[in-house]
């Protein structure tokens, strides 16, 4: 499920030709305006303001005008109604969760050429590519399986790696605090020890959670060929965006038959020649 908090939202904003209306609404008889996008927010034009409230749950129905897709968003909560220089105002909302197939939909909305991809990714947060498994077809290819398997064993390798270095770094303040150092000596080596692991948890958190996610979104490939095909440029942004290098060179050397454990040892080695 796609949650975060409002300071994590993307901040750049695509103008695209949608129209909004609720859920009921099939025709689009009662349609708004669409404004403008993003992977996990939308704006749209309204005459009266009292129409929505701040805070406010919505489930919307959306159609992509370029495409003529239609879709629709259980999760959309109002985040402000802002008055605009055309006389309506506009009504800024969050994408809380979405499915699979909601994903997919709204990403083609979003990402309709290379440069606004590159522009949108660059932004872009882990959590976005996240979406509720239930309601979420899965895959009905084996061969996604095996892909999911492989990032999924890449995940628990990296995470056992992870605590190894949990480890060196409890090992390590022990150390500290048995010398023989002055105390400021000792500050300022705990100081120094405290940061870099600092650095080290937030990318080993990501890291791990990266690869799930990758898996998540392999098990979930439609089976519709061209949606099929829109999925794994999905994932390849996604790939692109949230793998190091050191991860992807360990995962196309698990598509050459080594473990996830080689896999990662290797590319280590690789990429420091």
């Amino acid at each position: 499920m796609i949650q975060m908090d409002l300071e994590q939202r993307q901040s750049s904003r695509f103008v695209r030709p949608f129209q909004v209306t609720n859920h009921e609404d099939e025709t689009f008889s009662a349609a708004f305006e669409g404004a403008d996008v993003n992977l996990t927010g939308l704006g749209f034009f309204i005459d009266d303001p009292d129409l929505f409230l701040p805070q406010q749950r919505l489930s919307l129905r959306i159609k992509n005008e370029q495409t003529d897709e239609v879709y629709c968003l259980e999760g959309v909560e109002v985040i402000h109604l802002r008055p605009d220089d055309s006389g309506k105002y506009l009504c800024g909302c969050h994408i809380s969760h979405v499915t699979s197939n909601q994903l997919l939909a709204h990403h083609r909305l979003v990402m309709t050429d290379a440069e606004t991809a590159l522009v949108s990714m660059e932004t872009s947060k882990l959590s976005e590519f996240n979406f509720m498994e239930d309601g979420s077809e899965l895959s009905t290819d084996e061969s996604d399986f095996q892909e999911a398997s492989m990032a999924l064993n890449l995940a628990v390798s990296q995470s056992e790696s992870n605590q190894q270095e949990v480890a060196r770094f409890v090992q390590s303040v022990e150390s500290i605090f048995a010398s023989t150092q002055s105390s400021d000596m000792k500050l300022q080596d705990l100081k120094e020890e405290f940061e870099d692991f600092k650095q080290y948890l937030g990318q080993m958190n990501e890291s791990t959670i990266a690869f799930a996610t990758l898996a998540k979104l392999l098990a979930h490939t439609p089976a519709e060929p061209q949606d099929k095909l829109a999925w794994k440029t999905l994932i390849s942004d996604f790939e692109t965006r949230f793998l190091s290098e050191e991860q992807q060179v360990a995962y196309d050397f698990m598509h050459q038959g080594l473990d996830a454990d080689e896999a990662l040892e290797i590319a280590q080695e690789y990429l420091k020649k």
